[in-house]
């Protein structure tokens, strides 16, 4: 079988890479792409177009006519992270699937505007770029193997040298921007993934926004777990983008146990495991990863036609309950003050 793709808007760079997955699968059709305001748009409608030659009867402006003419079996979106709830709410009228870009949404009440919205029998995904990484899925399985006992604490960094471009809507506060939004999703869901779902009771956080801003350009968020704190720090003001150049500090996590410590952090090896028996430390090459983690696409396809549910972190409703902690931070962050984990 063929399955029919539409890309819906290009607020995040992400869908340009996420059409080209479209094109290179054995098994997929590019059918339309739409993007209803360019002018906020980090990706380009028209690289897609030439890049992937697309014809112009295939190009829309309007989300509706897009999916009403060209009839996609999936659609892939990627709105500004204050419109997910909107965009999930008018692609639900169609009898379609769907795979929107991280993060789940801008607000928990958003969040649970988008899962009321979704039709049960059809599939909804959530695209976290790193989720293809077999290092992060190495790490897992290291956790869950014991191989560092029971966790105590993780420790996330990410970030980059400022979203592109300047003046984009991720500086704007009312259409989601801000790194705590761009980046915390990523520490939390992943620190929860790894965590087996385990969620903090409380939450304290700070964000740092400068005089001539409006969004933060930085975040620090601690976690209050049984087992102690756990902290997660987002930021803007990185020399490099880890795309290009791996910046210093490095991005990634670092996970301590009752009995040894993981790192993604360390520049020389992909993972460093320290542990009782060898506390010096030792490299892991992650194993390679089934076929259905290639990308995204390569994901939503072997879902559908396996009939199997997307897992962990491509999983809304497990993403739903990671924001808990980003809606808690945001909250916290805007009030001064520690705040528990919200419902």
């Amino acid at each position: 079988m063929t399955w029919r793709f539409a890309g819906a808007n290009f607020d995040q760079m992400h869908m340009n890479t996420n059409l080209e997955w479209v094109r290179d699968h054995p098994d997929a059709e590019l059918v339309g792409v739409c993007d209803e305001d360019p002018e906020t748009s980090t990706g380009s409608l028209s690289d897609a177009v030439s890049d992937l030659e697309i014809p112009d009867g295939d190009v829309y402006d309007d989300l509706d006519a897009c999916l009403e003419e060209s009839e996609p079996d999936v659609v892939l979106g990627c709105p500004r992270n204050a419109e997910h709830a909107v965009f999930v709410e008018r692609v639900a009228a169609y009898d379609v699937h769907l795979a929107i870009e991280k993060p789940l949404a801008a607000t928990l009440a958003g969040a649970d505007r988008m899962l009321e919205a979704w039709r049960d029998e059809n599939l909804f995904a959530i695209n976290w770029p790193v989720l293809w990484d077999p290092v992060k899925h190495e790490v897992r399985r290291l956790v869950e193997a014991g191989t560092i006992g029971d966790v105590l604490e993780i420790q996330y960094y990410g970030g980059n040298a400022g979203a592109p471009p300047d003046g984009s809507w991720f500086y704007d506060p009312e259409a989601g921007g801000g790194s705590l939004l761009d980046y915390l999703g990523y520490g939390a869901t992943f620190s929860t993934w790894f965590r087996g779902g385990e969620l903090p009771s409380d939450v304290t956080a700070e964000t740092y926004v400068p005089e001539e801003m409006t969004v933060d350009v930085q975040s620090s968020t601690v976690c209050r777990y049984e087992s102690g704190l756990s902290t997660l720090q987002t930021s803007w003001r990185l020399l490099t983008n880890p795309w290009e150049i791996q910046p210093q500090p490095p991005k990634g996590y670092e996970i301590v146990g009752t009995a040894g410590a993981i790192s993604t952090r360390d520049r020389e090896v992909p993972i460093r495991v320290t542990t009782e028996d060898e506390p010096e430390g030792y490299a892991v090459e992650p194993d390679p990863l089934p076929d259905r983690f290639e990308n995204l696409v390569h994901y939503v396809i072997d879902r559908l036609e396996t009939g199997e549910e997307p897992e962990g972190p491509a999983d809304p409703t497990f993403c739903r309950e990671a924001h808990r902690i980003v809606e808690s931070a945001r909250r916290s962050a805007d009030r001064g003050e520690t705040v528990e984990l919200v419902e």
